[in-house]
């Protein structure tokens, strides 16, 4: 499996990690919105909770490969 940046589940992965797993209401509809770019959503994420955004990255997996 390859890591794909600013698709869904990279959108999950940020939400969800930045928001707290108990927001998962807002994270998913957050995840489906079609952003510009991953910096883009940072941005937005950043604004919102006033942190860092977190969750995965593609260093997190080995390069982008997961086996």
């Amino acid at each position: 499996m390859r890591w794909v940046e600013n698709n869904f589940f990279d959108h999950l992965d940020k939400f969800a990690n930045s928001l707290g797993y108990e927001n998962y209401e807002i994270a998913i509809p957050l995840a489906m919105i079609p952003w510009e770019s991953p910096e883009d959503r940072d941005i937005f994420i950043l604004t919102i909770t006033g942190n860092e955004v977190q969750g995965g990255s593609p260093s997190t997996f080995k390069a982008g490969e997961v086996k």
